[in-house]
């Protein structure tokens, strides 16, 4: 769904989409799996959003992007109350 809409919306968009779809889902199943080996795959699949979001290559680190966009990793998620 991101990659449709790359092309079409900005980067403020993507971001009201990524929340909407993906973080809720993180928000409420993290009791579920979040002490399983499973959060590894999670947070995979949250820096691929991330990358597309901003159109960064597959080796490109996405420690900036986070802190630009103001998203939380999966990891630091789980332990937060």
């Amino acid at each position: 769904m991101l990659r449709k809409l790359l092309r079409i919306v900005k980067v403020k968009m993507l971001c009201t989409v990524y929340f909407a779809h993906f973080y809720s889902k993180i928000s409420y199943d993290k009791i579920f799996w979040g002490s399983s080996s499973s959060v590894r795959n999670v947070f995979i699949i949250q820096k691929r959003a991330l990358r597309i979001m901003l159109r960064l290559g597959p080796r490109v680190s996405c420690r900036q992007g986070f802190k630009k966009l103001d998203i939380l990793t999966v990891p630091f998620y789980i332990f937060m109350p």
